[in-house]
């Protein structure tokens, strides 16, 4: 069974709540947040936009994940810029993106003053679900894959939710980040699978599962290819189905990003259905299947 640790994060939600914001904007569900920090959000979007040197969701997913492990925003900004290459100087680069931090968790601490109190209590139906379904969700996921896909520990970082659920896999960090959504978005698709689907990209990284791809070419393979894999495990669990019109329900939903040249009804989730098919029918070794539908999506 994988041991999970839940902790809340402040930093990591006012930053969370920040890229929602200028990704998301139009699907916020609670405006009192945009109205409390989406100048400084905008403000961030628009340096990510202007000096990183590849695209803002990547840069966002950097910044989140190490703002849930590093306390002071003058060494978060640090290390982000290290991770990172922009066209400004280090210094200015550390300076300015510290003092955008600093201006949205101020800003967001004021509207949540008690977030490290009422998160948990959020977040208890989800642990409580987890309790019950999660081993079985997992342990199916062993068996339809491999069980070397299941990573045996992981962070979770609790969020506020802003989205009305949404959650992000941090690979390189073995920790992922969820929305502590009190009731389940959608019955069709529970918060229990979802949660199974991020800590499902985990070990994506290790060599003998990708030995072909760097983390950025892994990013964006592991959430669609570990889709229809959860989608498997939940069907046997009676929780979702793993078809077609979920797998597009999930894509839409989870805010699970595709190549921008493809059409996700008649391309992407299609492709991704038949790879699926014929991985179980085939069993090849799970690099090879990942190669195999890196190329069939024209991710380079």
């Amino acid at each position: 069974m994988m041991h999970l640790t839940w902790t809340p994060n402040a930093s990591a939600s006012a930053l969370h709540a920040a890229e929602s914001i200028c990704l998301y904007g139009s699907k916020l569900t609670d405006r009192r947040v945009t109205e409390a920090i989406g100048v400084y959000a905008h403000d961030l979007g628009k340096w990510i936009e202007k000096s990183a040197s590849f695209e803002p969701a990547r840069f966002w997913s950097i910044l989140i994940g190490h703002a849930a492990i590093i306390d002071s925003n003058l060494e978060l900004a640090q290390a982000v810029v290290r991770k990172s290459a922009l066209r400004l100087t280090n210094e200015t680069a550390v300076t300015q993106l510290a003092g955008f931090v600093t201006d949205i968790e101020a800003a967001y601490n004021q509207l949540f003053p008690k977030f490290l109190e009422q998160v948990p209590l959020r977040a208890r139906p989800l642990q409580e679900h987890w309790l019950g379904h999660g081993s079985g969700l997992i342990a199916h996921l062993g068996r339809l894959t491999q069980k070397s896909l299941i990573a045996e520990q992981a962070r979770i970082v609790l969020l506020q939710p802003v989205l009305g659920g949404a959650g992000t896999a941090h690979i390189d960090q073995n920790m992922i980040r969820i929305e502590a959504v009190l009731t389940n978005p959608m019955v069709e698709l529970p918060e229990v699978v979802r949660l199974a689907w991020l800590l499902s990209q985990l070990n994506l990284d290790l060599p003998m599962h990708a030995d072909f791809a760097g983390a950025s070419k892994i990013g964006r393979l592991a959430p669609l290819a570990m889709l229809p894999a959860i989608l498997a495990a939940a069907e046997v669990m009676e929780l979702s189905k793993c078809d077609e019109s979920m797998a597009e329900l999930a894509i839409e939903h989870w805010h699970i990003p595709v190549p921008r040249d493809k059409e996700i009804h008649t391309e992407v989730v299609p492709l991704m259905m038949d790879w699926w098919e014929t991985y179980l029918q085939t069993r090849p070794d799970w690099n090879m299947a990942m190669q195999a539908f890196a190329k069939m999506l024209g991710i380079q």
